[in-house]
């Protein structure tokens, strides 16, 4: 069976990794890139279920370096000189205008929920210039076309292909291909070539952006002595730290090279209207100013690029596939960094388009059948981008009461390790016949999409000032909602918001995945990344 003609525009690491793919498969595959490598790109901290996604392709592919990447201590031994940062869980800590932070033994002001036991198994923050670049150039080595300054002009369908105008280095040329694929994130080329419509009225969400990467961050503990740190399951900043304000929220992310990113994404309204209109760094300066404790972090920080700012974060388009062409996730729909849903997703994406063009499943000379595929891949998008909105929005809403805000996040740490668990543990539904099929962080689960309306709809009887007896009720309320995906043992007052990778509380749930703790302690290497089996289970 002939391989296809695939063009891929962006390469970036999810169009780097499905081009390798896709080479693999057999198709000839043109990589185009609209800048050169290596270069900037946002998007660096990465989740569990983006690790086991890796690990999938690489088993399923024979990607030795996916695999590496998956997990800090194999990327660190393996891939030293590809630069990253250890990323144990999320951190959370809130603040207030004017005030310095403050915390105490209960943790009032802070919240940790791990995503690793211990640093061999822990997820990453990806320092996106050196991750693109080495991903592009093992791309070129195992035979993709790989064309940087290229700017395409012109997509035009014909008799069942897709044709390109593009320039380079101000020579004009032309590229037919079966199959166009949008990997250029908010570039959004193919999508502005076909002018598929924006669908950006249903979001609801609107922040913008002021962001950097710096060196000389002072410790957070340093900038606030006066705060107790209770000790957590891991070290706070070895973390997504994310610092949750009045006006929407900053993220800390350091890595190992002595290097923080950082950026506030800041809800639209007054505040944000005044600073769009500042240069960037005096942006980035006001903020700081409006929190003591954070000003006292970054006085002395110095910025190792240019301060930038991204006026709205959101896009959201009608549609993310069509006859020969298809949009990556994040081309298709991004909402926010909050959860860091963006690397695992983009590599769902890339799974899914690798089976659709797997010569036995139709991606060979079967035109019908990959149609039909697409079509399969733009509702589960949909669906997808809905949920994600619903799930991710409501923490926005939720954050102006800190309490609120902590049990409303149950909801998606519930959902996401309960996908974890069975990703793990358990072989594909059926229904679905692989874990690529299953719809992210819960949005293909009725129960989770349930638990999250009803969370959400209690929203709207939030107090505008911190009501201890509404947060209490909600507490409880969210609770029992995530009772039946409630894997890890979270809600559980006792644990004053320090939450590990608890062992125990998977075995103490595992009904709730149809298994017994025995089989549960059976597959501990499956659980923690260290074996095989549950890339096995979907090779098979």
């Amino acid at each position: 069976m002939a391989g296809l003609h695939v063009v891929i525009l962006g390469a970036g690491f999810a169009g780097a990794v499905l081009a390798r793919i896709l080479r693999r498969q057999g198709h000839e595959v043109r990589l185009l890139e609209r800048g050169v490598h290596p270069r900037f790109a946002l998007g660096e901290s990465s989740t569990p279920l983006a690790a086991i996604c890796l690990e999938r392709l690489a088993a399923r592919y024979g990607l030795e370096d996916l695999h590496h990447l998956a997990a800090y201590d194999r990327w660190v031994r393996h891939l030293p000189d590809v630069r990253r940062g250890l990323k144990r869980g999320f951190t959370f800590y809130a603040h207030r205008p004017g005030k310095l932070f403050e915390n105490n033994t209960e943790n009032a002001n802070r919240l940790l929920v791990a995503a690793s036991p211990h640093d061999g198994v822990a997820d990453a923050h990806w320092l996106r210039q050196d991750v693109d670049h080495f991903l592009v150039r093992q791309a070129v080595a195992e035979g993709v076309g790989y064309l940087d300054r290229v700017e395409v002009s012109e997509v035009r369908q014909r008799g069942g292909a897709v044709r390109l105008s593009a320039v380079r280095e101000g020579r004009p040329f032309e590229v037919s291909a079966d199959l166009v694929v949008d990997a250029s994130g908010g570039g959004g080329a193919l999508a502005q070539l076909f002018t598929v419509p924006t669908a950006l009225s249903r979001v609801r969400l609107d922040t913008g952006l002021v962001f950097g990467h710096f060196t000389g961050v002072r410790p957070f503990a340093e900038a606030a002595p006066a705060a107790e740190f209770p000790p957590g399951p891991y070290p706070d900043e070895r973390a997504a730290v994310h610092h949750i304000l009045a006006e929407g929220w900053m993220y800390v992310l350091p890595f190992d090279h002595d290097v923080v990113s950082a950026g506030f994404v800041i809800e639209a309204g007054d505040v944000w209207r005044s600073l769009r209109a500042l240069p960037p760094e005096r942006a980035w300066r006001h903020l700081l100013d409006r929190y003591p404790t954070l000003a006292a972090q970054f006085g002395e920080a110095r910025a190792v690029q240019p301060i930038g700012i991204v006026p709205r974060l959101q896009r959201r388009l009608e549609r993310s596939a069509g006859p020969n062409w298809a949009l990556l996730p994040h081309g298709f729909s991004f909402l926010s960094p909050l959860f860091s849903t963006g690397i695992a997703w983009s590599l769902l994406g890339v799974e899914r388009l690798a089976l659709l063009l797997e010569p036995a499943a139709g991606g060979g000379a079967n035109k019908v059948g990959l149609e039909q595929g697409l079509a399969r891949y733009a509702t589960l998008l949909e669906r997808e981008a809905d949920h994600l909105e619903e799930l991710v929005g409501g923490a926005y809403r939720a954050r102006h009461d800190f309490d609120v805000f902590c049990a409303y996040s149950y909801l998606y740490f519930a959902a996401v390790s309960y996908a974890e668990a069975r990703q793990r543990l358990l072989p594909p539904p059926e229904a679905v016949g692989s874990w690529a099929w299953d719809g992210f962080a819960g949005s293909s689960d009725p129960v989770m999409r349930d638990t999250v309306a009803q969370a959400g709809a209690l929203l709207t009887r939030l107090p505008t000032r911190r009501d201890p007896r509404f947060a209490a009720e909600y507490f409880n309320i969210v609770r029992r909602l995530i009772a039946p995906r409630n894997v890890a043992g979270l809600a559980d007052p006792a644990r004053r918001r320090l939450y590990p990778v608890d062992l125990e509380a998977l075995f103490a749930a595992a009904p709730l995945l149809g298994l017994g703790p025995d089989e549960i302690r059976r597959a501990l290497p499956r659980l923690r990344g260290t074996g095989k089996g549950v890339v096995e289970v979907e090779a098979r």
